[in-house]
């Protein structure tokens, strides 16, 4: 399957929109490689490790207003794409529930900062960092990744992010300056947000709300959102931990280098993104098939960043930051580094075959234990051990995550490789 593949049309729609969506990882990976260290060095650590946290918040909330619909929605959209009449009212319907998802967040996050003094004391800092979730419910990525139109993504989120890129040199010139981090950031998603939500509206038609529709689509989608949450415990939950076991400080530190470990974790993502509407047309067998013979060029390639990380760490880390508390926690770095690889293979079962095969409820049983395994491997060990206790805990659960992912793939037999 994996060669003819490579010989149909399919693989330069897939290689073109690889190449698209790469080029908004390579946003991500090299625009930060400005901001966080001018950021650490003109408001601090501590201040620094704050917006990180409230950030981490609005992860969190991201993700409920989402609702899985990043996977399960690009699915339909990949199938329907052909059926304006059809397309038209999954676009509207989802929009209708997302609608109403932020006001919920909204709330929620108004009633963290009311009721926790540690959030009431830099409330203005939480509820700018709503700005992200706002932006992010408004772009209809789902939309565009299903009717494989990935270009207008680069161009709407690069613009937006260099446009950010850019402010943050601007305003952000003192401690003092440091509410308007959240602000330039969530500022950057609202506008690419409503770009990319106009654009949109060439491709539909508006609808009124298939009531009957929206509750199908909720339920369909309710383990893949409980499996998005639960990849929050793993992946954003880790810097919230240790501001509230260390402080903003120490948090800042970690999160610091979390943020560039992540970079290199989402190289992966594009691909899996651009292959995902064309492998979701396929049969299950063929799936199955496909993600084995791509398994261990992934591998190698998830290796090779690891040890160069390993190795690199200590003068990458001050070459960028040039900071002495970050320099001093180097070891850090080269522990998170293991979640390159780690990660590169388990998102392959859980960003891909999965979803593909519709296999929500193996995806959420898997994520959900891996965190909560997370949740309580970080506050004990994070609890005795700090900054290193937490950053084993991140490594283990992607571990952890790819052995039962693996596990629960070996198990399916009643998928048969044919052809």
């Amino acid at each position: 399957m994996l060669k003819s593949f490579l010989n149909t049309k399919n693989s330069k729609i897939v290689a073109g929109n690889y190449l698209a969506l790469l080029f908004i990882q390579g946003a991500n990976i090299l625009l930060p490689l400005f901001t966080l260290p001018y950021l650490i060095r003109t408001i601090g650590t501590e201040r620094f490790g704050l917006v990180m946290i409230a950030q981490s918040i609005g992860v969190f909330l991201t993700i409920v207003v989402d609702f899985g619909f990043n996977i399960s929605a690009t699915r339909e959209v990949s199938l329907l794409r052909k059926n304006r009449e059809k397309l038209s009212q999954l676009y509207w319907n989802i929009f209708y529930i997302k609608s109403a998802l932020v006001v919920l967040a909204f709330m929620v996050l108004v009633l963290m900062v009311i009721t926790i003094p540690r959030f009431r004391s830099e409330s203005l800092v939480y509820i700018l960092s709503f700005g992200m979730v706002l932006g992010q419910a408004i772009f209809p990525t789902w939309f565009f990744q299903g009717i494989e139109k990935m270009k207008v993504i680069t161009f709407i989120n690069v613009l937006a992010k260099i446009i950010f890129t850019i402010s943050i040199f601007i305003f952000i010139l003192s401690p003092l300056d440091y509410q308007r981090v959240p602000l330039l950031n969530g500022g950057g998603f609202i506008v690419a947000g409503i770009i990319g939500f106009l654009y949109s509206l060439k491709y539909v038609d508006f609808k009124k709300p298939d009531y009957k529709a929206i509750r199908i689509l909720l339920k369909d989608s309710s383990s893949l959102f409980i499996s998005n949450f639960a990849t929050s415990l793993y992946t954003s939950s880790n810097t919230f931990i240790l501001g509230m076991l260390g402080g903003d400080a120490i948090a800042g530190i970690y999160s610091s280098m979390e943020k560039l470990v992540l970079a290199l974790k989402n190289v992966f993502v594009p691909l899996y993104q651009a292959i995902f509407p064309w492998l979701a047309t396929k049969k299950p067998f063929q799936i199955k098939a496909f993600i084995k013979k791509i398994s261990i060029p992934i591998a190698v390639i998830g290796m090779i960043l690891t040890i160069v990380m390993i190795l690199i760490a200590k003068p990458l880390l001050h070459f960028i930051y040039d900071d002495v508390n970050i320099d001093s926690y180097s070891s850090i770095f080269q522990i998170l580094a293991l979640i390159a690889l780690f990660s590169s293979l388990n998102m392959l079962l859980i960003s891909l075959y999965y979803p593909a095969i519709k296999h929500y409820k193996k995806r959420m049983y898997t994520l959900v234990t891996g965190g909560v395994f997370n949740l309580i491997v970080a506050l004990i060990a994070g609890y005795f051990y700090g900054i290193y206790g937490v950053a084993i805990a991140a490594v283990t659960t992607e571990l952890f995550i790819l052995i039962l992912a693996r596990y629960f793939y070996s198990k399916d037999t009643d998928i048969i490789i044919e052809g």
